[in-house]
């Protein structure tokens, strides 16, 4: 991905390497192309928006649209990342507004309709923007990621319908029997083939020049025919096989003020909920487009920079009174692909849409009807066959039919039930899907796994024989309703084995999130654990997760016990196995005592209070310590985060061998738990044993592998059970 950097926000230098002698030709003749195709899908795009009884007022949207998009098109080609980042009017955008817009035309009569359209495309122009700005600022550039797929394809599958529908109905296809008409016979079936050519074309990759030429022969063929079938031009606008008619002079639209004024804002709050759609469908398109963007040309785009460009140049777009836009990605990827990346083309072809408004309606009095049909087929043929089609070997079948559901629901419905039913529909999609994942990551018992506590050898066999009567769950992921259900589930198994737990163990390490249905079955397995007599231990909580269990501890004090960690709650229960069992005497310890024998000369008899550290991590080794009475724990200190106990060692036990053994610093922290006597053979004292003494070295090699290997047997015995 990262194979060129990505471009500033603009350069001056790189721009005029765009207009030397050398380059100056392509640069203007790639912007020109890149206006006319823009002007044509934007006439196109707006037809949309002022058709049906909006259809006298097509000259004033149309002036409307082109100036916005060049505005649009102007901003986002300074301010993007992307060199070369060339913006306009959308579809998905334009085919929501068209919605609306015929709801208006049909609850309003004259001039105030006509405002209203024009008032509602520039709010949403502006919202669209103000929406685009904020997540820019927020660092909101990877929202798109957290929309469910199938969610995305059937919106903009269910827009390429919308497309097509309005383009059926430019062409004068409003029902089926209109394709028995002259009319309608001399409109759809030349706009179905332009529709076809153009997306057979588009398989094999046709650039924007390709299709502009493939356009001006289709033009110039409809204009040759009604001559030569004795229609005029004035026959022709009059049987509406022409765009227009147009009035005289520039489309200029003039200022959208006196059209905010007269504005029905009642009937624009009442189509509020739909256009929000809009700025859904936009940020998350947009988005998409970048991600293509980067796979297309390799080259790093600034994602969140891009959202601010785009949210600035709708800003611009809806003051002047257009409908909402974003990159144009074809457009983009291809101009990159043949010139490489360059800023010029994107500033040229605004400067020229501006320049095709002011020659006014007369050049766009010679679209025929049929090209701008074919384009919006087209369009949403390219939509339909995107998601419907090849998007249906990355998807389930499950997926691919919440798709299809979405799709059926914006074209029976409407595009708000379809983005609705969709959300709710991959909602509960999700939460089934999620109820399948164990939530239970690793299950044991103490016979299995242990504390890290060095315990002697006659309690370690005693908590091997009976460790079965503790059960331990460590848990994983988000427990909601559907997940908890699981570990209820467990544990009433548990109570059902011929010898159920005295003690469990939850370990919520490794939970992200519970919610308040999930408590619930929890209370269920502590009351089942109140009337069995068994004890429950939650370890790992968090401080929000034990305000969220703060009444359930309350309530069940006598059943609930906290530990900070696993490891201290395998230790609580150990204690409660080991509690009516005495041991006397132990194997290690009488090799401790004869070990002392030996070595007295060269150990240090030492007494430490609790809290005193004996090794720091990172320090010089300060040698190995033998404990005899007392207790230790080793932590290990991370960056950040709480130090974690690796080990509690016990009499009879070694501590600070790795360090000492291999020359190194300590490998971790020791501090004394309570008043201890230790025995003390620092750096200096081992290498005059081993020099002086060469049978006791022995033995305390001896000493140390023994403690070594059952600390490697405790270990082997954990890594087991995490690898089942």
């Amino acid at each position: 991905m990262n194979d060129a950097p990505p471009s500033k926000a603009f350069d001056w230098g790189a721009l005029k390497a765009d207009f030397t002698p050398r380059t100056v030709v392509a640069t203007l003749l790639t912007g020109l192309v890149l206006a006319m195709v823009n002007t044509l899908l934007t006439v196109a795009l707006v037809s949309l928006i002022f058709r049906g009884e909006l259809a006298d007022s097509a000259p004033l949207g149309i002036g409307l649209g082109l100036v916005s998009s060049a505005a649009l098109g102007l901003v986002v080609a300074v301010r993007s990342s992307f060199s070369g980042s060339y913006a306009g009017v959308q579809d998905a955008s334009a085919a929501i507004l068209g919605l609306s817009s015929v709801s208006i035309a049909g609850a309003l009569v004259g001039p105030t309709s006509v405002s209203t359209v024009v008032a509602m495309v520039a709010v949403t122009s502006l919202a669209t923007g103000l929406v685009l700005l904020v997540m820019g600022h927020l660092g909101w550039g990877e929202i798109a990621r957290f929309v469910p797929f199938p969610v995305i394809g059937g919106l903009l599958a269910g827009t390429g319908y919308l497309i097509m529908d309005g383009a059926l109905g430019i062409v004068g296809v409003g029902s089926v029997e209109a394709l028995a008409s002259p009319d309608g016979l001399g409109l759809v079936w030349p706009a179905a083939a332009l529709a076809v050519a153009f997306f057979l074309a588009s398989r094999r990759s046709w650039r924007p020049s390709s299709y502009l030429a493939f356009l001006v022969v289709a033009i110039a063929g409809f204009h040759a025919l009604t001559r030569i079938g004795g229609v005029s031009r004035a026959g022709a606008l009059e049987r509406g096989w022409l765009l227009g008619p147009f009035p005289d002079g520039g489309l200029w639209p003039g200022s959208v003020l006196p059209s905010v004024l007269e504005a029905d804002w009642e009937l624009i709050g009442g189509e509020a909920a739909g256009l929000t759609t809009i700025l859904i469908v936009v940020p998350i398109t947009l988005l998409l487009y970048i991600s293509a963007l980067e796979v297309e040309t390799k080259v790093d785009v600034d994602v969140n920079r891009e959202l601010r460009a785009t949210g600035w140049g709708n800003i611009a777009a809806g003051l002047l009174g257009g409908p909402p836009g974003y990159m144009y990605l074809g457009d983009t990827a291809i101009t990159a692909k043949v010139l490489g990346p360059r800023r010029g083309p994107a500033l040229i072809a605004p400067v020229a849409v501006v320049g095709i408004v002011a020659l006014g309606g007369t050049v766009l009095e010679l679209l025929p009807t049929f090209v701008i049909g074919g384009l919006l087929l087209f369009v949403g043929a390219e939509f339909a066959y995107e998601w419907l089609w090849k998007s249906r070997r990355r998807m389930s079948v499950l997926d691919y039919l919440l798709m299809l559901v979405i799709v059926l629901v914006i074209a029976s419905v409407g595009f708000l039930s379809g983005v609705v039913s969709g959300l709710v529909a991959a909602i509960l999609l999700f939460v089934v899907r999620y109820s399948r994942t164990d939530v239970i990551k690793h299950e044991f018992t103490g016979a299995e796994r242990r504390s890290n506590i060095d315990r002697s050898i006659g309690e370690t066999d005693y908590l091997t024989e009976h460790g079965s009567a503790m059960h331990a769950l460590e848990l994983q992921g988000f427990i909601f309703f559907g997940t908890a259900s699981q570990i209820l589930n467990r544990f009433r198994a548990m109570l059902g084995q011929p010898d159920p737990p005295v003690s469990l163990v939850m370990d919520f390490k490794r939970i992200t999130g519970i919610d308040s249905s999930a408590v619930a079955v929890f209370e269920r397995v502590a009351l089942f654990a109140r009337d069995r007599g068994i004890r429950v231990l939650l370890t790992g909580l968090t401080e929000a997760q034990l305000g969220q269990f703060a009444d359930l501890t309350t309530a069940y004090r006598d059943v609930i016990s906290l530990q900070p960690d696993l490891d201290h709650g395998l230790a609580f229960c150990e204690e409660l196995i080991l509690a009516d069992v005495e041991f006397v005497g132990t194997a290690q310890a009488d090799r401790l005592r004869d070990l002392v024998g030996e070595l007295g000369a060269h150990l240090e008899h030492r007494r430490f209070d609790k809290g005193d550290v004996l090794m720091r991590q990172g320090d010089p080794s300060p040698g190995l310590y033998l404990i005899r009475s007392g207790q230790a724990t080793v932590l290990l200190d991370v960056d950040g985060r709480a130090s974690t106990r690796l080990r509690t060692l016990l009499p009879g036990t070694v501590l600070g061998e790795i360090s000492l053994y291999r020359d190194e610093p300590c490998v971790a922290t020791v501090v004394v738990d309570e008043e201890s006597e230790i025995l003390h053979l620092t750096p200096d004292g081992f290498a005059a044993l081993c020099s002086q003494d060469p049978a006791g070295a022995a033995k305390l090699h001896a000493f140390v592998a023994r403690v070594l290997a059952g600390r490697v047997s405790h270990a082997n015995k954990a890594i087991q059970v995490l690898l089942e």
